[in-house]
């Protein structure tokens, strides 16, 4: 499907509008501010294959004794050059009060769309499917999550010179837990709005800044329903 300049252009004020009101509401209602750190390294082991990951820390500037660590080897098939396949397995470890600890050991399966247009803007789509387990103390749990995310990314812009471009991102996220017993888990996501900063700095290296807006519900379906604000940093490195 084409879309047209003027749809495109009507589609980013519509992402930054909902960004605007967003951080309005998120001024009465937001609780803890969030810093989030991830390395991810990607080695291709041919044009269609490739392994890699990231890992990653993240913390609460409102409540030091909130720690989390990841670790998420992934392996991705390039189908084509608009989509491809992804498969991961991680930890989640999340520590509080110093003391308790939650394990997380995930499995997920992802397909993303890559939608490249002859515009400034290119359209990007994933959907990712989640399989989760929770280990607190003697409770161990189960559950689904599926997730999904539709993004747009500008072309490279090279205000910097033609071969440190910088670029900005929207991004929009949703999230479902299928089994609605979950428990012990402590940010329990719904929705995240990006808007990211990207600088290329070689063919090897790039980084992120992104500003993210998250709502979650606290250990459960009955939980209080506080937002975050978060600030993210990537750091992306390709082998040759």
């Amino acid at each position: 499907m084409l879309i047209s300049g003027n749809h495109k252009i009507l589609i980013t004020l519509l992402f930054c509008v909902l960004g605007f009101f967003e951080s309005i509401e998120l001024k009465a209602r937001v609780i803890d501010q969030q810093f989030w750190f991830n390395y991810a390294l990607k080695f291709p082991l041919s044009e269609k294959v490739s392994l890699g990951g990231d890992a990653g820390v993240r913390g609460l500037f409102t409540n030091p004794d909130w720690k989390q660590t990841l670790i998420r080897p992934t392996a991705t098939f390039k189908v084509n050059n608009q989509v491809s396949l992804s498969g991961a397995v991680a930890w989640f470890g999340t520590s509080f009060e110093n003391s308790n600890v939650l394990n997380e050991f995930r499995l997920h399966q992802g397909i993303t769309l890559k939608t490249p247009t002859a515009g400034p803007i290119d359209f990007f789509y994933r959907f990712r499917v989640e399989e989760r387990f929770f280990y607190f103390q003697e409770n161990n749990t189960f559950n689904v999550r599926v997730r999904g995310l539709i993004g747009v990314n500008t072309k490279d812009i090279t205000w910097l010179g033609e071969k440190r471009p910088i670029f900005f991102q929207s991004l929009f996220e949703g999230f479902q837990t299928i089994d609605k017993q979950v428990e012990r888990e402590l940010f329990v996501n719904q929705t995240r709005l990006h808007f990211a900063l990207g600088h290329k700095i070689s063919k090897q290296f790039r980084y992120e800044f992104h500003f993210i807006s998250q709502r979650s519900r606290v250990f459960n379906e009955d939980g209080i329903r506080p937002a975050q604000n978060v600030l993210r940093v990537r750091l992306f490195h390709r082998l040759n």
